[in-house]
């Protein structure tokens, strides 16, 4: 009927004028959003940028660029991260970083990340890959100290990280008698365990006295 039409379309332009509403509403929350991020982009690249650098990156350089955009459900942003090892030419991370460079920068934008999020428990997994030496041995101080704010675990291969820890737990797979059927357990060690693991690790299946007192002088360095 005409009185149905009628309601009908007065109840369009009042939704219309709702939709219209909200969308301003949303806007102004993705300015002040984008507002936000674009101030703290500086300060956050500069942290990470000195903690990247204290990684044995003397030359690093590293940036945050905040472009305006779509509207999503994180607001109308789109984040990219920009990064050089020589310093020269930063460009998309994901573009241009080495197996090693990315550990090192997701364990600062980690570590970055817990001082602010308050979490409880973080699990690292291999961050370290494609790192080794001095620089391992620095970011196993930096994981270490990031265990003081939260409880840390961090699975590794490297004896520099591994040494580091307040706990040190091994992982071992085992099969059954027809090879078929694997097991994994976890067990602590501790005292001289530790030692002949962290030199295992050092030296592989020959455990040599070289390595013994190498694992014993970096568990002496915790």
């Amino acid at each position: 009927s005409l009185y149905d039409s009628t309601t009908l379309e007065s109840r369009k332009e009042e939704l219309e004028r709702q939709a219209a509403a909200e969308r301003e509403v949303l806007q102004g929350i993705c300015d002040r959003l984008h507002a936000g991020r674009v101030k703290a982009a500086e300060p956050f690249s500069k942290a990470v940028e000195s903690m990247v650098r204290s990684l044995e990156l003397e030359r690093a350089v590293f940036a945050t660029e905040v472009i305006q955009g779509q509207v999503s459900p994180s607001g109308s942003d789109s984040v990219r991260f920009l990064f050089s090892a020589s310093g020269m030419n930063p460009v998309d991370v994901a573009k241009c970083a080495s197996g090693g460079e990315l550990s090192r920068l997701m364990l600062c934008l980690k570590a970055m990340m817990a001082r602010f999020v308050n979490m409880p428990t973080l699990i690292f997994d291999e961050i370290d890959s494609g790192v080794s030496g001095s620089t391992a041995d620095k970011m196993g101080g930096m994981i270490c100290s990031m265990g003081e704010d939260m409880q840390v675990f961090a699975i590794t291969h490297l004896p520099q990280v591994a040494a580091k820890g307040k706990a040190h737990y091994l992982v071992e797979k085992e099969y059954d008698v027809l090879g078929s059927r694997p097991t994994s357990s976890v067990r602590p060690l501790q005292g001289e365990e530790r030692i002949m693991e962290i030199a295992r690790m050092l030296s592989g299946s020959q455990v040599t006295a070289a390595a013994i007192e190498n694992a014993k002088a970096l568990l002496s360095e915790r």
